[in-house]
């Protein structure tokens, strides 16, 4: 039986063999067979839950025949705890997307998540460009193709401010790698991730300032010296497809995530925007 999204205009029926295909594509990513079966559980239940995904939700839409007592708890483990590297996922993701011919552009955008109290990793009272205003929140560097086959969301990566990166305790509370602990702005995170991509063998010549961003002098000269432009906006017919592409992450849960951790964090937003991923090849 097939598992039924909600939260569309229309619902529709997920055929069981066809998600299993296209989630196959993405199991050489993982290095042990349970983070594999693991991930497949999680993406059916991003795509089958209604109302919010959390691991509660997410487990009651996928809990037949998982052959464990609490499914809940499983799934916890995993997006919280289990150590796969979600880069691996992204730099496959956007191979993949290299594989079919996308032309197109980049798209940038700064994504603002709305939290309560301050134990979440990178959670501070700060300017939201997208929201226009300081709040509580977490600001993530979202990094996004768009084109004449449509919007695909290709990695995302948290952003940390000053005051995180001056506090050991919390950066060691929260998990967050030595890597991610090196000063920088958001735009040395988003040539990170541009970087990424184009290792995985996707190009695009321009890069767009999406909701939320600014593309500042030290974007513009990077760009520069890897063969792309800057710009303001998307091509007028391409807007449609990324505006309803943003709302469709939003709907499987992207902010939904609710731990603390740099781990779990990004393995939650791998993991949506792989759901995300089956529905555009659909």
């Amino acid at each position: 039986m097939g598992i039924i999204l909600q939260g569309r205009e229309k619902t529709a029926e997920v055929a069981p063999s066809r998600l299993e295909e296209y989630l196959d594509g993405f199991r050489l990513a993982f290095r042990r067979r349970d983070q594999a079966r693991w991930a497949d559980v999680y993406v059916r239940g991003l795509l089958g839950a209604g109302g919010r995904r959390n691991v509660e939700n997410l487990a009651r839409a996928a809990a037949d025949g998982q052959g464990v007592e609490d499914v809940a708890q499983a799934l916890g483990h995993f997006v919280n705890h289990s150590p796969w590297d979600e880069n691996r996922l992204w730099q496959h993701h956007a191979r993949r997307t290299a594989d079919r011919g996308a032309d197109g552009v980049f798209v940038l955008e700064e994504l603002a998540l709305l939290k309560q109290g301050r134990h979440s990793v990178g959670v501070q009272r700060q300017y939201s460009r997208a929201l226009g205003k300081k709040v509580n929140c977490q600001l993530a560097v979202v990094l996004h193709h768009v084109g004449p086959a449509g919007h695909v969301p290709l990695w995302l990566r948290l952003y940390l401010p000053r005051a995180w990166l001056g506090d050991a305790a919390r950066l060691d509370a929260t998990g967050v790698p030595e890597a991610a602990r090196l000063a920088g702005g958001k735009a040395a995170v988003a040539i990170e991730l541009i970087d990424a991509v184009r290792d995985a063998g996707l190009r695009a010549s321009v890069v767009v300032s999406g909701p939320g961003w600014q593309a500042s002098e030290e974007l513009q000269s990077a760009a520069s010296a890897r063969g792309m432009t800057c710009q303001e906006e998307l091509p007028t017919p391409w807007s449609e497809p990324f505006q309803k592409g943003r709302a469709r992450l939003e709907e499987l849960g992207l902010g939904h995530f609710e731990g603390r951790s740099w781990r779990g964090f990004h393995h939650h937003a791998c993991l949506v925007m792989l759901a995300h991923g089956y529905g555009g090849e659909a």
